[in-house]
């Protein structure tokens, strides 16, 4: 390896990695080679410097300070770890102690918890390593398993993160993830709230693409039938006189998003009114309101 100095001589020095062997080294400039006697005492070769000695000892001890830096970063790699990781640089005031354990005791504790049928992410530490997963399974929607897009239809007992959840997680990550004060944790025991009852439902109404319909119907509940992996699909009702509105927006669609979604209220379509899917692809079922 060959360094350059910034003064005027221009003094270069070559270095090279091999085991010493009683050899001379010399420092090379471009006023003549001068011969200096190795420290006999170290276990490798040093330099007596006697010319433009400051300025190479400053050269020397920053090479120095680099190799250290190397080796440590080399060892932080083979033991698991990063320097990331070992100096995160927290950007956000967003923690896990005030915000983000509260979102999770909404949402995920109902499964991610000890005994549940997922991985626990009940503490700080449990959470921490999944952060970076847990941003992108929540930003594509796939987590918590509900399928739809909150805000677009209104739906019982939706489990769904809303934008304000989503966006704070991802702070958080992005952030790096900080820990905060524990002492302002919620009591994380999920509420359990009984499911409400849904009407009774009668006929089935599938819908392909698009459809008109030739009479009033009122519709208790939306369930995807023939969708593909990865679709996501609009369906909307556009009335005669111009109106549109919202039925259900199925985001990333996989298979186990195919359950029934019901209507908080049942949503009544008169005749002339069309239903649509963007893009038009596969199909969806309308459950309606039974007599």
């Amino acid at each position: 390896m060959h360094i350059r100095t910034p003064s005027q001589n221009h003094i270069v020095i070559s270095i090279a990695a091999v085991p010493f062997d009683g050899a001379v080294p010399r420092i090379r400039s471009n006023r003549g080679e001068r011969h200096h006697r190795p420290d006999r005492r170290c276990t490798y070769p040093t330099v007596q410097l006697t010319r433009k000695g400051a300025a190479v000892k400053r050269l020397l001890d920053g090479l120095t300070r680099q190799w250290a830096r190397c080796v440590i970063c080399l060892g932080m790699v083979m033991l698991g770890a990063s320097p990331t990781e070992a100096h995160e640089i927290i950007t956000t005031k967003i923690t896990w102690g005030r915000e983000i354990s509260r979102v999770f005791s909404r949402r995920c504790f109902s499964c991610h918890q000890k005994g549940g049928p997922a991985f626990d992410l009940g503490t700080y530490e449990q959470a921490r390593p999944w952060a970076e997963a847990i941003k992108e399974e929540v930003l594509e929607r796939r987590m918590p398993p509900w399928g739809a897009v909150k805000g677009f239809g209104d739906f019982r007992d939706e489990d769904g993160l809303t934008e304000m959840e989503i966006a704070l997680i991802s702070s958080w990550v992005e952030g790096g993830a900080p820990r905060g004060d524990l002492s302002l944790l919620s009591d994380q025991s999920r509420v359990e709230v009984e499911p409400s009852m849904p009407p009774n439902t009668g006929e089935t109404l599938i819908v392909s693409g698009s459809l008109s319909l030739k009479h009033t119907v009122k519709i208790a509940a939306v369930r995807p039938e023939t969708l593909p992996e990865g679709a996501s699909v609009r369906v909307i009702a556009e009335r005669p006189n111009g109106a549109v509105e919202p039925v259900v927006w199925l985001y990333s669609y996989t298979s186990r998003f195919r359950h029934t979604y019901f209507f908080k209220a049942p949503m009544t379509f008169g005749a002339g009114t069309t239903i649509r899917i963007y893009p038009a692809v596969g199909s969806v079922s309308f459950l309606l309101v039974g007599g």
